[in-house]
């Protein structure tokens, strides 16, 4: 189990972070065909690093995986959860007038990032459970 879990981290890890260029990570979420564009091939890197350290290419594997991960990035998701549970989102954190307006930036990013890497964790896991 630990095993399946580290490989699943390890995938997510590589496939989103060590992978996904600075251009991907803007773009991806375009209101345009290339935002389109930009979130498909980063899905595909980050599909083909976790097959990789799944060694596991099962087609409903790797097209739940590339679905899984596609809306999330594409529609910013854990920023719109943030919102309906009245998180720390971008749209107040930039609008901040308070003094300490740079640190509510910096740490709505932190809540950001761990929002959105469960999601894909837990839709990961969820994948295992299916395939």
């Amino acid at each position: 189990m630990e095993d399946v879990f580290a490989r699943l981290l390890l995938g997510h890890l590589t496939g989103d972070y060590l992978l996904q260029s600075k251009g991907m990570a803007l773009g991806k979420s375009e209101k345009s065909w290339r935002g389109v564009g930009v979130c498909f091939v980063h899905c595909l890197i980050y599909t083909l690093a976790v097959c990789l350290f799944m060694w596991n290419f099962n087609p409903l594997f790797v097209g739940l995986v590339f679905a899984s991960h596609y809306p999330i990035d594409r529609w910013s998701l854990a920023d719109k959860w943030l919102a309906v549970i009245r998180g720390r989102t971008f749209k107040t954190a930039l609008a901040s007038e308070s003094a300490l307006r740079e640190l509510d930036i910096a740490f709505t990013c932190l809540v950001y990032a761990v929002v959105d890497n469960t999601m894909h964790l837990i839709l990961l896991w969820l994948t295992t459970k299916i395939v």
